[in-house]
């Protein structure tokens, strides 16, 4: 790939980012701490955007990390997701995810369908559907409920399964610290830092 390609792709996914997020130039400016000439190069691809930078625009917005970068390294792949997909199509999407999963992630998802948790696998992915469709007040009301049951469950050693996949309680503490602050501020969607994601990656793949 052309490097004025990657900075032109990337321009365009920063742009979509924002205007999803409904905010100004100006607004997202402030909260990067540049200037908002400098948004505005970034958004156009006259400047080439740093990672660090590009993952504060991300974080700025209040948008998923994930969906954005995904979408930088595969065009047009929020536009197939809004867009109705055969079955085949999906699930060549979906094994193309499943490629970039980090361990954790691959572990996880073995986990809900194969751990002897006793929970159907198909219950516990609708649960998390449903769950994705309630305000953010209300998810992280939910992760407060799971964090206090999981802490009691250790404590009392009276988890169900002992020897299964356990949780990164770090991402999920700062998933809820964030999601709480931008509930705050009656916003509905929220990053977590990268860097946490990145350490969670790193200790589990060298498990």
């Amino acid at each position: 790939m052309e490097m004025d390609d990657w900075v032109l792709r990337v321009a365009k996914t920063l742009e979509k980012a924002r205007a999803e997020a409904g905010i100004s130039q100006a607004t997202l400016a402030k909260r990067m701490g540049v200037s908002r000439q400098s948004v505005i190069k970034w958004e156009q691809g006259i400047n080439a955007i740093s990672f660090p930078m590009m993952m504060q625009w991300f974080v700025g917005c209040g948008v998923s990390l994930e969906r954005y970068l995904d979408s930088c390294i595969h065009p047009g792949l929020l536009e197939r997701l809004e867009d109705g997909q055969t079955d085949k199509e999906k699930r060549r999407m979906l094994h193309e995810a499943i490629e970039e999963c980090s361990a954790y992630e691959v572990d996880a998802l073995l986990y809900i369908r194969y751990g002897a948790h006793g929970s159907d696998h198909l219950s516990v992915l609708t649960e998390m559907v449903a769950n994705l469709h309630t305000p953010l007040r209300d998810r992280v009301a939910v992760v407060n409920a799971i964090l206090s049951h999981y802490e009691i469950a250790m404590a009392t050693k009276t988890d169900v399964d002992p020897e299964g996949l356990q949780p990164n309680i770090e991402m999920l503490c700062q998933a809820r610290d964030c999601g709480m602050a931008a509930a705050k501020n009656m916003e509905d969607v929220y990053s977590i830092n990268k860097e946490v994601v990145e350490d969670a990656k790193k200790k589990n793949e060298t498990r």
